[in-house]
């Protein structure tokens, strides 16, 4: 059992058939979802799983919704970015977490087949944990070459 960090397979196709919408105002809705060290995550991922999610009292299953900052160009380097999102006053240890989309257009939903599908996969590094206290998932500087996800 592994989570890797990367941008899912499916991900990449269903750009090329138009299944996520990342427009800040009127696009689809992103959420991050944490896992323990004994999931299984990486560019396989399709969708959303709550094997091995973690589990607290302050944590609702299918994590949190992203505050979706907008997309930029820079260049020849497309990019996102999200707001930092804070997990409040919860007890749990995470080692990654998943990205993926709540609400793909059912049009969109009928040609890829999934529900809730991935985008990219967070691997922390090591387990990361906080007790009676809040849990930041920081994203990084917002540009072409650190922004959590990036096309070039």
């Amino acid at each position: 059992m592994a989570i890797s960090q990367s941008i899912t397979n499916n991900f990449k196709q269903q750009l090329m058939l138009a299944v996520h919408d990342f427009r800040p105002t009127g696009g689809d809705a992103f959420k991050l979802a944490l896992y323990t060290s004994t999931a299984t995550l990486d560019a396989s991922t399709t969708a959303y799983t709550a094997s091995n999610e973690v589990s607290s009292a302050n944590y609702t299953a299918g994590g949190a919704a992203l505050t979706n900052l907008g997309t930029f160009l820079t260049g020849s380097t497309a990019y996102l970015d999200f707001a930092d999102l804070t997990f409040t006053n919860v007890t749990l240890t995470t080692r990654g977490a998943l990205i993926y989309n709540t609400t793909p257009s059912a049009a969109d939903n009928a040609n890829v087949a999934l529900t809730n599908p991935s985008v990219c996969v967070l691997d922390f590094g090591g387990d990361k944990q906080a007790v009676a206290g809040d849990l930041t998932i920081v994203f990084p500087t917002a540009a072409a070459s650190t922004a959590i996800i990036r096309i070039t």
